[in-house]
């Protein structure tokens, strides 16, 4: 598991951890639960939503830990837009140019996280919302099936936004209580890519015609989704 923090957004989502499974075995479990959570109504129904509180993503529609990375930044960004201009500013001294470096994803202090702000979202949480900043468009029924879990997902990323009272160790232990498959390194999301889903999501395939070598075409198409999802909320 990856653990980051960004003390520049307030700091009950300052604390981001993330996990890659492969060789998910109970997805079709856990969809049940993410939609018995949202049902269930009173103190069982806050429960049920506590323990499945994570962003659950389909790993084989992400392009890259950059792509990811970009879509958890773009989230807060917008959920928490008066952290911008310091968050931004931030980005770019280290990182010139138009896709900022996002590894490690750590922000400089600022005056605004020590204010206490309601996420701005057009989901039901934050978690939700990186659903939609992923998706090139903002149709959340679309997000939602496109990059959220379904019955048959096998690579998962599952996603921890929370503050930084929740140790890594917690954090981990609670996603271990979801998800039944193998943790791998996260850097192996690239490994897992289905590029004919990807090409489809994000209408790549004319760059498929590209004279260039494979190689070379695969980093062409992931500049254009890292773009895509970096500028999405800012056009």
């Amino acid at each position: 598991m990856e653990s980051y923090n960004l003390p520049s957004f307030p700091s009950e989502y300052s604390s981001i951890h993330i996990c890659l499974f492969s060789n998910v075995t109970n997805s079709a479990e856990i969809k049940k639960r993410l939609v018995q959570a949202a049902i269930t109504q009173g103190e069982e129904g806050d429960q049920l939503r506590r323990e499945v509180d994570f962003g659950f993503l389909e790993a084989d529609v992400l392009v890259s830990k950059e792509h990811l990375l970009t879509s958890i930044m773009t989230t807060l960004l917008y959920a928490f837009p008066s952290s911008s201009n310091a968050s931004l500013s931030a980005r770019n001294s280290t990182a010139p140019g138009p896709i900022p470096n996002l590894d490690p994803l750590t922000i400089s202090e600022s005056p605004e996280s020590q204010v206490r702000f309601e996420p701005k979202t057009r989901t039901h949480n934050l978690h939700s919302e990186l659903l939609l900043s992923l998706s090139p468009n903002n149709n959340i029924t679309d997000s939602i099936r496109r990059h959220g879990i379904s019955d048959k997902t096998t690579n998962l990323v599952i996603v921890k936004i929370t503050d930084g009272q929740q140790t890594p160790e917690n954090v981990y232990s609670s996603i271990m209580n979801i998800v039944e498959g193998e943790l791998v390194n996260l850097d192996k999301i690239e490994e897992v890519t289905d590029w004919a889903k990807v090409d489809k999501i994000y209408k790549l395939s004319e760059l498929n015609s590209l004279k260039s070598s494979n190689p070379d075409v695969l980093s062409k198409k992931r500049t254009a989704v890292v773009s895509a999802v970096g500028v999405k909320n800012v056009m």
